[in-house]
Formats: structure tokens, sequence, C-alpha cells
């Protein structure tokens, strides 16, 4: 048996209790061979194991990790101690598996529920980004339920574009692990940098030259980063380690909705040139005595200066009259939008990882291609955000508290 050494990157698999492994890489970067090496040695186990490795389509699955895993068993010798029939693996001794799994069939149907699933203790979603939605990862990952085992889902790819829903799902615009997954998910990215001792120098070098050729294609490439999402996005560079000034100024933005628009209350935070954005509610169906409510449970003072949309002055005048004698109006002008957005864009902007559906507009909300007017879409947060940092002034004034109905034009500093 040839000797084998997992590479230390992958060290918490074995000895950290996550149920789900989030697994991405560049190129030459491991993460194949070692996964493929640990359903082996989970297969040649004394515990029960049915290990499942499932791609998009049947096609696919020749030229998946299950490759490698029959590589190993050839350069592990252990091919006589194994049963290898077409997409099953069988330890002879104890009856432990590896199957294959198509989500994909000939035929063009969606399967997630295959009888090759049944009683599955690990699951590998190999080449996960050819899966073209988050419903059919969470398909796949709802028929996998078996109880009193070892429980493990393994997601591999290699990155793509921000604007895949793997990307949205596990993590922040930033890039960093989303933190709701972090007590149940597990997070490796791996590069040739940590497979360097198993790789040939000569092509290293030939990766490490384009870094000075080719900047995008080795980081994308390479390295395994993500790519953004284009040059249609609106907003970009937002910082997602929310650490506020406790000494920063504070006033909230809102916009209205009912039916199938929510309303929105953000609570921004500034500091200088920087900004710290929260989001406290987004939620449709609420009454204007709702919203109150929410803001009273939310702990908002009852002094706080909220600037919401002018096109419900009798929503305002509600809010007030319950209590919030500082909600006030934002002003609009017909280039109102575009001014709210280059406003933003002077400061330094960092969002609370908590803030889920102001991430997702930010990612979403975008130019009309050839022109720059955003889409009418992906905006009930971002239009919370222009309505509060549009009347902050440039410098030298600090807002105030507010003492009449007409809305003043310089707020704070």
């Amino acid at each position: 048996m040839s000797a084998f050494a997992f590479l230390q990157a992958y060290a918490p698999i074995f000895y950290e209790d996550k149920t789900y492994w989030v697994i991405s890489g560049g190129r030459a970067s491991g993460k194949s061979t070692n996964i493929a090496a640990y359903f082996l040695m989970k297969l040649m186990g004394k515990e029960y194991f049915r290990g499942v490795v499932a791609r998009y389509t049947s096609k696919a699955l020749t030229n998946s990790i299950y490759r490698d895993i029959l590589d190993l068993i050839g350069q592990w010798r252990l091919t006589g101690y194994l049963e290898i029939k077409g997409d099953e693996i069988r330890n002879k001794l104890n009856d432990n598996l590896i199957l294959t799994h198509a989500m994909k069939l000939a035929e063009g149907t969606i399967t997630a529920k295959g009888k090759g699933l049944a009683r599955v203790t690990h699951l590998l979603v190999d080449e996960a980004t050819e899966l073209p939605s988050e419903e059919e990862y969470l398909k796949l990952v709802d028929s996998f339920r078996q109880k009193g085992t070892e429980r493990r889902i393994f997601v591999l790819f290699n990155p793509t574009s921000k604007n895949h829903w793997l990307f949205k799902r596990f993590y922040l615009p930033d890039g960093q692990p989303n933190p709701k997954w972090l007590s149940t998910h597990g997070y490796l990215h791996t590069t040739y940098l940590d497979n360097k001792d198993n790789l040939d120098p000569t092509k290293v070098a030939e990766w490490e030259a384009l870094r000075e050729e080719d900047e995008d294609y080795f980081a994308h490439h390479i390295l395994g980063q993500w790519r953004d999402i284009g040059e249609g996005q609106v907003f970009k560079g937002w910082h997602f380690d929310f650490q506020p000034d406790p000494e920063a100024e504070v006033v909230y933005g809102m916009d209205w909705g009912f039916a199938s628009d929510p309303t929105v209350l953000l609570k921004v935070r500034k500091k200088s040139k920087s900004l710290w954005v929260e989001e406290l509610l987004y939620q449709t169906g609420l009454t204007n005595e709702d919203v109150f409510d929410r803001m009273v449970k939310l702990g908002i003072p009852r002094d706080a200066v909220i600037y919401a949309d002018s096109a419900e002055p009798k929503a305002i005048e509600t809010i007030r009259r319950l209590g919030y004698r500082n909600i006030r109006p934002t002003a609009k002008g017909p280039d109102s939008i575009r001014a709210g957005i280059d406003r933003v864009r002077t400061f330094q902007v960092f969002v609370s990882p908590d803030s889920t559906n102001l991430i997702q507009e930010y990612y979403n909300y975008a130019y009309r291609s050839g022109t720059d007017k955003p889409i009418d879409d992906w905006n009930h947060a971002m239009d919370s955000l222009r309505y509060a940092v549009l009347m902050l002034k440039a410098e030298g004034k600090k807002y105030g508290v507010y003492s009449g109905r007409q809305t003043p034009s310089a707020e704070f500093n």
C-alpha cells in the first residue's frame, strides 16, 4: 500500500462536530483526493457506513470524485477486500457501501430520492456548482435523514460567480462564511499552496508566473476566488465586519410596504466617513399600528430621527401621533435616486451579517443595461438607506430634535 497523508487543512473534518462541510478550492488544491480518501477510510472502517457520491448528471459521474476513489483503491491495494459493481463499491467484510447518485436522469427528470439514498450516513455533492438552483440542493439534502449514525454532508466545488446560489447561500458578499450557518457548517478552502509538496515544481512555477501576467485569471482559476457579479451592480466594496463606533451618531431610514412589498426599517450609524447599517425590520402585511408596535419592541427611542418615504404622508403622521415625533419625510426630487446612490458611495459601508434581506438586495440591486438608472427591483432596503443617507449633511452639523412638521433641510454630520 502506498503512503498517504491527509493535508493539514482537512484535519477539522476528523475532530469538529459539524454536519455540513462546505469545501471549495482552486486548481490542484487537493480537495477531491482528500475527500475521496476520507470516504475510502470510512468504507474500510468497522462502523456502519453508507456513502453516496452525487452529481447533477449521470454522465458527469464518470469524471467525478468517484474516479479518485477507484484510483485510491488500486494504490492502497484494497481490491481484494472489495466488490466493485458499476456504481457500487461494497466492503466484503461488513457490507459498508459507497454508491453514486445522479440527480438528473437521462430523460431529463430530476430525482432526489432514489433507493441509493436509503440509510445513507455520508453524502458528497461533487461539483456542486452544476446544480442549477438552491431548490435542487435542498431536495437532495432533505432526502438524507438517517438517524442513529454519524451524519455528514460534504459540498465540493470550484468557486464561480458571486451570482451563484452557492455563494449567496453560504457566504457574505465579501466572501467570508455566513455566520448564520457556523453552528452546523464547517468551511474549508484550499489552494495549490496547501498541496505544494504533491505537485510538479515546474507546473507550480507556471501558475505563479500568472500572478503578474494575468492577475484575474490567477485569482479565480488558480486560487479559487469568487468572481464579482458584474459591472451592473450598483454598490460594491461593502464590508461585513460589523463593529460600530460607540460614539457614532444614529439615524433611521424607512420604506413603506404592505401586501407584496415589505416595510423596511434600517438603523444607520455614522462616524466621519463610515456608516454602519443594520436591518431592523423587513416584513410584509404590517399596518401602521403594527409598525409602531414593532418599533417599540425593538427599543427604538421615541426621540429617534427617522427618515421615511415621503410618498406615504398619512403613514408618517400616524407614527408621529403614536409617539415617534421625529419621524419625517425624506426629501425627494427628480434626481434624488442618483443623488442618494452617489451620497452612499462617499462612505465606507459596514453591514451587520444578520441583515439578510439587505445583503440580498446588495447582491441584486443593479443598473438597467446601458443606463445609469437602477432597475426598480431589489430596492426596498436600498431605498431606506438612501432616505437616511441623503439627508446627511456633508460636514459641520449634527442632527437636531424635530420641533415642527416641516422637514429640516440639513441633518447630522
